[in-house]
């Protein structure tokens, strides 16, 4: 009997020694330090994945004469909890590498610094960056023209604020690395004003990171264009370029409030506006078509830069309230079609089919249409 129950034992030691490997060898796993691979096999070789989404325009606060209506996104943060403004997207960011978005306003317990001179200065309480964290937003650019409504004393502010809550963030001369094993990708964050100004530094940046740090691929986020436009306009377009020239691999824009066009220039991908996301700055809706962008980028393992997959996701920043919810949520069928229609209306090149089991629409990495 004892030999039996031995044997017994050996046996299933022996399985679930083989069901392990089995498992490391074939499935899709994620390595010990957050790397995805996408359908690993026992050749060394096989690339390795990094899935990035980004959102656009999101301002956590409002002016302060609106602080105190029902419909602000104060009541609505008290009413509803911090978790709600991004909840209806937990499929898509908690799914990712990494989710950014653009942090359009200040973080801060006081109006000290307050730009009188300005037509809209948008404040937020320091406590509010919790919102991203619980939103699974991991880091923001504050390169836009609304970072420093409140001066320096709020930048700091905003900045602090964003440390206290683990979110990173990125603008003018200040970049972020966000490293994996072999794989690092450096992100910057530019208002349009600033970025001539920045623009030999980055490119320099970036030839340093590739030498000194073993770089495998860069970001930039840039604050660009004509407010409520559709079309993208040729200072954009000239900022885009010159950007992948100076070794960019992909090129997030906002600050039109409004869904612009895509393309792809020398293999990298520009989106040239996403439109607002969780826009606390205006209780009403102008326009409530936007994109989230999921960007798969592939390299090699030795963290190369191989190629990208850009995923075009439909989305309203609101719910069919009378004022904004603020409350951005993917949508499908029509109201999907139409947040397309106005990609469209904007790019070179026509779009391929949205997926029919996702709705979305995917561009091929690194291949110009």
């Amino acid at each position: 009997m004892l030999l039996r129950r031995m044997v017994l034992l050996l046996m299933m030691l022996a399985l679930t020694v083989f069901s392990a490997q089995a498992e490391d060898s074939f499935s899709v796993v994620d390595d010990e330090d957050g790397v995805v691979y996408d359908n690993l096999l026992p050749d060394a070789q096989a690339p390795r994945t990094v899935t990035l989404t980004f959102a656009g325009d999101v301002t956590l606060g409002s002016e302060e004469d609106t602080r105190n209506q029902a419909s602000s996104f104060f009541s609505v943060a008290q009413r509803e909890g911090y978790g709600w403004f991004f909840r209806e997207m937990q499929p898509l960011f908690s799914t990712d590498d990494l989710t950014i978005v653009n942090l359009e306003g200040v973080l801060a317990d006081s109006p000290q610094g307050m730009k009188k001179d300005k037509n809209y200065c948008f404040r937020g309480d320091a406590d509010m960056a919790r919102i991203l964290t619980l939103g699974n937003i991991e880091a923001v650019t504050l390169g836009n023209n609304h970072s420093g409504d409140y001066g320096q004393a709020g930048l700091q502010s905003t900045q602090r604020a964003l440390q206290r809550a683990g979110v990173e963030y990125f603008v003018n001369g200040q970049a972020y690395m966000w490293r994996r094993g072999n794989i690092s990708i450096a992100f910057f964050g530019f208002w349009q004003e600033d970025y001539q100004q920045n623009r030999d530094w980055m490119a320099a940046e970036i030839a340093r990171m590739k030498a000194e740090e073993g770089l495998s691929a860069a970001v930039v986020c840039l604050h660009a264009g004509y407010e409520y436009r559709p079309q993208h306009n040729a200072p954009q377009e000239e900022f885009a370029h010159d950007a992948i020239d100076a070794g960019v691999d992909l090129v997030i824009m906002h600050h039109p409030h409004v869904v612009q066009g895509v393309e792809v220039y020398k293999g990298r991908t520009i989106c040239y506006s996403l439109g607002n996301f969780c826009f606390g700055g205006n209780r009403n809706v102008r326009e409530p078509e936007a994109l989230a962008v999921r960007v798969k980028m592939t390299f090699s393992p030795e963290g190369v830069y191989q190629s990208q997959q850009v995923t075009l996701i439909p989305v309203h920043i609101s719910g069919e309230g009378a004022y904004s919810d603020y409350q951005p949520r993917m949508v499908q069928g029509e109201a999907a079609q139409r947040v397309f229609d106005k990609v469209q209306a904007d790019t070179a090149f026509a779009l391929p089919a949205p997926d029919e089991t996702t709705g979305w629409i995917t561009l091929s990495g690194g291949d110009t249409p």
